[in-house]
């Protein structure tokens, strides 16, 4: 059987020797968290430092004389684990999290009102299963187990946005002609200042690992795709550091909202950074 791989880009970022740091705990023994440890590490923010959209966007002129509604997507936010198997062994994206001592989800987004419809499909690959050891390629356990999550931003949508709010998704009427692939390529593309394989790779996420005592490459996940009698492993970009309530979750509202205005306004319709490499995988090209 032939594997194929996309592969991932080079850890290249040298680290000195430092002093090794004392994590402080930060939640109680016994707790359930993912993070139970801080770390002086400063969390790379969702959809970078700047996020600016005015309130009343949705309500001016130029965007709802052009704006025509088109098909639905929803956003969604996952993790998974094999709690019910291992209650004290944390497993799937929550133990990658835990040997991280970094909070991920999968952001990603599906046409089907139902996520969990999307979520069947991701256990049947094991999104994210594959990482890179010592000894060759490694599959751990628990990402046949995902789950959608709440998301708890801390405003509702704009006025006027043809976007809105449930417990765990974020629903987006796009506009006309602009596809639900188009849309994930954007998301993933606001979103990758916080993708977890690309931020591991630098010297703040290398000197990170150093002082959690992990190696690297356990961030830089992978998916296994069977095509007849060839496996392909493909990058599992859709993975990011980012926290489902309060500031990153409103700023992936704001991300969703970003997207329609700019689509609509022809701010979005220029040629855009990401590639067709892999388009079911977020592959965004070099800038």
């Amino acid at each position: 059987m032939k594997i194929k791989t996309d592969g991932t880009m080079p850890i290249n970022d040298s680290l000195e020797a430092d002093q090794p740091f004392e994590p402080r705990r930060i939640r109680e023994e016994g707790s359930t968290a993912a993070v139970l440890y801080y770390y002086p590490t400063r969390w790379p923010l969702a959809g970078g430092a700047v996020l600016n959209l005015s309130d009343d966007a949705f309500e001016q002129s130029r965007f709802t004389e052009a704006y025509k509604p088109g098909r639905v997507a929803y956003v969604y936010v996952a993790a998974c684990d094999d709690v019910m198997a291992s209650p004290e062994v944390a497993s799937g994206l929550k133990g990658l999290a835990e040997d991280l001592s970094l909070p991920i989800f999968k952001i990603s987004a599906t046409s089907s009102e139902d996520a969990r419809e999307r979520l069947n499909d991701l256990n049947l690959e094991r999104y994210g299963s594959i990482y890179e050891a010592e000894g060759g390629y490694a599959s751990a356990l628990g990402f046949d187990k995902w789950r959608t999550q709440t998301i708890h931003p801390r405003r509702r949508p704009k006025q006027g946005a043809p976007i809105s709010v449930g417990p765990r998704t974020i629903r987006v009427v796009l506009p006309r002609h602009l596809s639900l692939t188009a849309f994930e390529k954007r998301l993933a593309d606001k979103l990758s200042s916080s993708q977890l394989s690309k931020w591991i790779q630098s010297r703040a996420g290398l000197e990170h690992c150093r002082k959690v005592g992990c190696d690297p490459r356990l961030g830089i996940r992978m998916s296994g795709y069977n095509f007849g009698d060839t496996d392909r492993f493909s990058r599992a970009d859709e993975i990011y550091i980012f926290r489902p309530r309060g500031e990153d979750a409103e700023r992936l509202l704001t991300i969703c909202e970003i997207i329609v205005h700019e689509y609509v306004t022809k701010k979005g319709r220029r040629r855009p950074r990401w590639g067709w490499v892999s388009p079911n995988q977020g592959y965004v090209s070099p800038s």
